[in-house]
């Protein structure tokens, strides 16, 4: 069950999306007994005035800002691990327990969450996988807030993963635990997009298109 797409906390769960968008995935990890997902993301973002590199900033003038989105009160985490070949008529379910999710998704090597809706979107992407599944763990029978959708994929090898998260609440803090207020990371993100949309040098990236 998703929460009705809008508030998240007080943020317009689209502004989370857009500092999502092509973010690098860096790595992943669970505590079942705290109900507590963490994300570390490379996030597109440009800072107000470039200045020197810091904590807060620690990729200042590159573009790029690393984050870790903490999600409380986790309440169900599923994921499917497949691949498919093109002699493979459908995809094979490759085994995949909640304890090897974090291996999972650093053995894609960071790759960009790719898309625009990754907070509380429609059912439409979850019903296409959510029969390929390697696990769903329930860690709390109550029904959660919202629910967080995104996936892992390779170009070459064709391995695919899959993964959702129910959940109530999200903060931001760098790597170092300094929190950051969600409006900010937002906001970095939204400078960074513009940016691009106007072929500024400061926003581009090797893996991203280039605007039309």
């Amino acid at each position: 069950m998703t929460s009705t797409r809008g508030l998240l906390d007080g943020l317009d769960a689209a502004g989370l999306d857009k500092a999502l968008s092509e973010a690098g995935c860096l790595a992943l990890e669970v505590d079942s007994e705290a109900k507590r997902l963490e994300l570390d993301l490379e996030v597109l973002s440009l800072p107000e005035q470039i200045s020197g590199i810091s904590e807060e900033t620690p990729e200042a003038g590159t573009g790029c800002r690393r984050v870790r989105l903490v999600f409380q009160g986790v309440t169900r985490i599923a994921a499917s691990l497949r691949i498919q070949r093109w002699d493979d008529l459908e995809p094979r379910i490759l085994p995949l327990e909640l304890p090897g999710l974090p291996a999972a998704v650093a053995s894609f090597g960071g790759s960009r969450l790719h898309g625009w809706e990754f907070v509380d979107l429609d059912d439409s992407g979850w019903a296409l996988w959510s029969e390929l599944l390697s696990f769903d763990t329930t860690i709390d029978t109550r029904i959660a807030r919202h629910v967080l959708e995104f996936s892992q994929e390779e170009g070459v090898d064709p391995r695919e993963l899959d993964i959702r998260v129910w959940f109530d609440t999200v903060t931001a803090q760098t790597t170092g635990g300094r929190v950051i207020p969600l409006p900010e990371l937002v906001s970095g993100s939204a400078r960074w997009w513009r940016a691009h949309a106007k072929g500024d040098p400061r926003a581009t990236h090797p893996n991203i298109a280039p605007p039309l």
